[in-house]
């Protein structure tokens, strides 16, 4: 996956948008491998609360992803924590 920070708000908020693939050492940004996520953004908002951080996750993706993103995300959550 190649992707690119759109917004950097340190120790606030984060914004990745997602722009291709990585092929060896080529970058891909358009064809059928990568029609259904380019341009997709994962948004990460910290926010401190009662001296702690909640980490709030947004990430646009189609339904074929769907299932490995409820799988996945909670076990990198669980190693960030």
């Amino acid at each position: 996956m190649v992707s690119q920070i759109a917004e950097n708000i340190p120790n606030i908020f984060v914004s990745i948008q997602h722009i291709g693939i990585l092929e060896g050492d080529k970058i891909i940004k358009e064809g059928p491998q990568v029609e259904a996520w380019a341009g997709a953004f994962e948004n990460y908002i910290f926010e401190e609360k009662n001296g702690k951080t909640d980490l709030k996750v947004e990430t646009e993706a189609n339904e074929d992803f769907k299932e490995y993103l409820l799988t996945t995300w909670p076990k990198a959550l669980a190693k960030l924590k």
